[in-house]
């Protein structure tokens, strides 16, 4: 396990990490820059996809470099990471293990780049 600051302006640590004791180890690097959400990366292992899907499901642009655990309104600075961002990774964690294995989300959530909510995301966060 590391972690390490940049200029005070950033934090980064970097570790093993298990959503349940009987769920896969991962290799984790989150990243919080100062008015930036925290950006969430699986190192390892190389996360398998479900049969017939194409890409990962709640991931930005970057995959597994980039997990998406929470929406906007969801979490901000004021908040801990140890208490918000690291449970939500394990439940992300666990939604993907059973995604894998059976092609099928149980968590809930909508994601701007997803075409499938974006009229959601629309409706709750209009363009200005």
């Amino acid at each position: 396990m590391t972690a390490s600051v940049e200029r005070q302006r950033s934090i980064t640590w970097t570790g093993p990490w298990r959503p349940a004791e009987l769920g896969n180890e991962y290799t984790l690097q989150v990243t919080y820059r100062q008015g930036l959400r925290p950006r969430i990366a699986v190192l390892h292992p190389k996360l398998a996809l479900a049969r017939g899907q194409t890409k990962l499901p709640h991931v930005y642009s970057d995959g597994q470099n980039d997990i998406c655990v929470h929406r906007h309104e969801e979490w901000d600075s004021s908040m801990l990471i140890a208490d918000t961002i690291m449970p939500w990774i394990s439940q992300w964690l666990y939604f993907y293990e059973v995604w894998a294995l059976t092609g099928k989300w149980l968590g809930k959530g909508t994601h701007r780049l997803l075409p499938q909510h974006a009229e959601e995301v629309l409706e709750k966060f209009p363009e200005k």
